[in-house]
């Protein structure tokens, strides 16, 4: 009895169940098969129960559970079929649709691929990507170097870390290959790392091994890994690279391993395609020259540091400081902290670029809203026009409402037209983002250090593009889904299909998404135009000659194998040999090309000061020879420049002895306020300082002006050239006859010296102003492509509500309306809700504009000039307004010329 009791209960609890999803079916399928299917269930239930117990039963169910969403996929199938005839009965609408949301998608998915993935994309092959972490040196997420004792300190804390490495990235190396070991050196950029380093990222070799503790140490023979990069490219995928014998700056070393397909190292944006161990001797890689290993003030070392399993990086960040902050009071040469907050920040290493915790959000937020805005308009271009459509089609929904289709059904319709439209969109976007990637695979950033720049679309952009048209099809579609299906059906029936779209009603659901969709244009006008004025502005950059009569040349002997004392001999007599060849006006040598950019500023103090305190100031300190500010045609404020004598100093590191310095404005002003800084000294943690003179503030390439010390170059400096070589400044008015002239001198002093970088001063600074051009046009052509969808939309729009208003135009002319009478019955609704549209889209691009510069400063420089520009202030809505208006004119102006017998007729 117990038994049979249970079987019932199994048994009814199968038929409610069933009886639920027999409900769940499509309202076409209820219609056709409903009576059939639930009395089946009533039938076969209990002998099913009876045959085959519980096991049938849930059978039965899973079968229905299935049956269900395949009929709604049939059906979907059918409505895609009446769709894409719909569709193809109205090709203009379909095209006006297609390029709307190709535009929109399109170039969201490019942003995507391009900006998106670059920065957020963890390292490839780093199993460790999710942990590491580096220090931060300044807000803007500028690393911060530390010396090599730090790091081996750092090592120590095992509690907080697995690991820690220490690289420097960007080091050239002069290397020829085996077989053809007489051959000109090619330049290869890599890293110089501790052997800890790819288990610390946790990267293991694709072919032979990577580095490691116990098998590299000091002494050893020199050893290299390389690339996959390196191995296909240059070594052409040969299958016995590992073991073979490359040239390294003149030293043979043994390539022992391949690291994986597509790493390039940590800070892959600067990709490596060498990775040389500290272990390795100096005149090999000549960073690690003067025992800098173990000198613990030479902060010539990035950290990268992995956090050991349930460590946080707040924790983490706070002890690290800690620690660092005793190691600071047991070095008498550092500078004594003032700061009482936290100076050790760590930020995430585990992308490409790292990017500080605090400024990650904001970078999200703008990509989410410059796209936004992008697909938003895209999506009320349709709305605004599937509005239009469903007006004229209610007369069809009447009908089929009234042979007994529920309103879902019409709903699910008009969703599937259009998910169909925005899929094809869709595609028509993938195609465009492909070809974007295509030219912007062609752009190569002309940096002296190559940058890493990924352009190519894979799977996630394709899921992207896909996800993204999905979503914007039922969004654009769904409200006018729903309100073209909400008539009754008596009505509608008696109207017929010509029904006047309700154009006049102050806050219609159409002149709404006018407004918006014109308040989002300009907002996307404005946003972008604030970035290209700002980029274009900051970046000018004029120089006091014509750069077109400056060529820079640049020497690295070491790295041609000379030794430390020969190439600070050939140094200190090289600019008065170059100045006898051709008709060179001056020459002047320099550690990095004029108005570089992108140096790690130097903690330096006043010394001398009333308040013995000796805070801290953040300058950048550049290198320059004998005769640099006169070879840029540069006038001394106060004081004077350097002179031959200078570079002849010997810096000791004794507070008796100081070197010479030249201060700009702002680094006079920040030290010694309104003083005057003439034979004032300051001292960084190595060597004091005297201020001989004092120029005015140049700006950058990248259009900053900074607080600037000006050191000499010293015989040091000649000895061991900094990474990039040493640059030699050239005036002369003979053109290509000087460089000959040059080329030939130093060929005579040595024919095995390279010479590489040989350029004009106009053109490196176009050069390094090529990636800030580059994104200006992007922002440009996101602009551009905003105002194209709102033409777009505008014209649609207007289109189908004159169509919609045929007969009152006819009528209206009939009676004797002139065509001028009817232009401006069509275009006064359109200005209006351009006017509306283009004040809430002026108030919000500012306070977008404001927003974004308040939470990060990366935003700060180039809108503070763009929102104070008048030209484009007043020009952008200008532009916006006149764009629009003729939108809407062109149909308008079509409106004017309805024949009023024939639109009479068709009613």
């Amino acid at each position: 009895m117990k038994g049979d009791a249970m079987s019932d209960d199994g048994m009814n609890l199968a038929l409610r169940i069933y009886r639920r999803l027999a409900q769940a079916f499509p309202h076409e399928f209820k219609l056709a098969y409903g009576p059939e299917v639930m009395q089946l269930g009533e039938d076969v239930v209990e002998e099913i129960a009876k045959r085959h117990g519980v096991a049938g039963l849930i059978r039965l169910i899973v079968d229905i559970a299935i049956r269900v969403p395949l009929e709604y996929l049939s059906e979907m199938r059918g409505d895609m079929r009446y769709g894409w005839r719909a569709l193809l009965k109205s090709p203009g609408f379909a095209l006006v649709g297609i390029i709307s949301m190709g535009l929109g998608i399109g170039l969201t998915t490019n942003v995507y691929s391009s900006k998106w993935e670059m920065l957020f994309r963890e390292l490839p092959a780093a199993a460790n990507a999710k942990r590491l972490v580096m220090l931060q040196a300044s807000a803007d997420g500028d690393l911060a170097p530390e010396s090599y004792y730090y790091v081996e300190q750092y090592r120590e804390q095992k509690s907080l870390f697995t690991g820690v490495a220490a690289f420097k990235t960007s080091v050239p190396f002069n290397v020829t290959f085996q077989g053809d070991l007489n051959a000109k050196p090619e330049r290869v950029f890599g890293q110089i790392v501790s052997p800890d380093y790819f288990s610390v990222l946790g990267v293991p070799a694709q072919a032979g091994r990577v580095l490691n503790a116990g098998l590299d140490k000091p002494g050893d023979a020199p050893v290299v890994v390389i690339s996959d990069r390196f191995w296909r490219n240059r070594l052409n995928s040969s299958p016995n690279a590992v073991g073979q014998i490359l040239r390294l700056n003149g030293q043979i070393a043994t390539i022992v391993g391949i690291t994986p397909q597509n790493f390039n190292g940590a800070l892959a944006v600067n990709p490596s395609e060498l990775f040389v161990p500290i272990t390795a001797p100096a005149a090999l890689a000549p960073e690690l020259a003067n025992d800098v290993l173990h000198q613990r003030y030479a902060r010539e070392f990035l950290p990268i540091l992995c956090l050991a399993p349930g460590v946080s990086i707040d924790s983490a960040e706070a002890a690290l400081d800690a620690i660092t902050r005793r190691l600071d009071e047991q070095d008498p040469s550092a500078l004594p902290r003032t700061d009482k907050g936290r100076s050790i920040v760590l930020l995430p290493a585990g992308t490409n670029l790292p990017i500080p915790r605090k400024i990650k959000p904001v970078l999200i937020g703008f990509f989410v809203a410059l796209m936004g805005l992008v697909i938003t308009l895209a999506c009320m271009n349709l709305a605004n026009m599937l509005i239009a459509r469903g007006a004229n089609r209610r007369k069809e929904f009447a009908i089929r409402l009234a042979v007994g289709a529920s309103r879902f059904r019409l709903i699910r319709q008009m969703i599937s037209e259009g998910i169909l439209l925005s899929l094809l969109g869709g595609v028509a976007g993938f195609a465009l983002a492909y070809g974007l990637s295509v030219l912007n695979s062609h752009f190569t950033p002309p940096m002296t250090v190559p940058i890493e720049s990924s352009f190519d679309l894979d799977w996630r952009a394709g899921v992207f593009a896909f996800g993204v048209a999905i979503l914007c099809g039922i969004g654009f579609s769904l409200v006018p889904a729903l309100q073209a299906t909400k008539a009754e059906v008596v009505p509608a029936l008696k109207e017929g299909s010509a029904l006047r779209l309700p154009g006049h009603r102050r806050f219609g659901l159409r002149n709404v998404l006018m407004v918006a969709q014109v308040a989002a244009s300009l907002m996307l006008l404005l946003m972008t135009g604030f970035l290209v004025i700002g980029i274009s502005k900051g970046t000018s950059l004029e120089t006091k000659f014509d750069p077109h009569t400056m060529y820079l040349v640049t020497l690295d002997p070491v790295r041609d194998g000379y030794a430390p004392e020969k190439t600070q001999a050939l140094f200190e007599k090289l600019t008065e040999r170059l100045k006898v060849a051709g008709s060179v006006s001056s020459v002047a040598l320099a550690a990095e090309p004029p108005f570089s950019s992108g140096v790690e500023p130097t903690p330096m103090s006043a010394e001398g000061s009333p308040d013995s305190s000796r805070v801290q100031q953040q300058v950048v300190e550049e290198t320059v020879g004998a005769g640099y500010f006169a070879a840029l045609d540069e006038p001394m404020l106060a004081g004077r420049e350097f002179e031959e004598r200078d570079q002849r100093s010997q810096p000791d590191g004794a507070a008796t002895i100081a070197l010479p310095a030249v201060l700009n404005e702002r680094a006079e002003r920040k030290f010694f306020g309104n003083q005057n800084a003439i034979g004032k000294r300051i001292r960084d943690n190595r060597q004091s300082y005297e201020v001989v003179g004092v120029i005015r503030d140049m700006k950058d390439v990248e259009g900053f002006s900074q607080s600037i010390i000006y050191l000499p170059l010293t015989p040091r400096d000649f000895a061991r050239p900094p990474a990039g070589g040493m640059t030699i400044l050239i005036r002369s008015d003979a053109g290509a006859d000087a460089l000959s002239g040059i080329r030939n001198e130093i060929a005579f002093i040595n024919p095995n010296l390279n010479i590489f970088n040989v350029q004009m001063l106009s053109a490196y600074l176009d050069r390094s102003r090529a990636s800030l051009r580059f994104s200006a046009q992007t922002y440009g052509g996101i602009g551009v492509f905003g105002l194209i969808l709102a033409a777009i939309g505008l014209a649609g729009v207007t289109a189908y509500a004159v169509a919609q208003r045929r007969k009152e135009i006819a009528i209206r002319t009939a009676l004797g309306a002139s065509r001028a009478q009817v232009l401006r019955l069509v275009l006064r609704e359109g200005a209006a809700l351009v006017s509306v549209g283009t004040v809430l889209g002026f108030l919000g691009a500012m306070a977008l504009a404001k927003i974004l510069g308040a939470l990060a400063s990366l935003f700060v420089d180039a809108l503070t000039v763009g929102t104070t520009d008048p030209l484009l202030l007043i020009g952008a809505p200008l532009l916006l307004a006149a764009v629009a208006m003729l939108a809407c004119y062109v149909p308008a102006r079509r409106s004017a010329q309805i024949n009023p017998l024939a639109a009479l007729r068709e009613e």
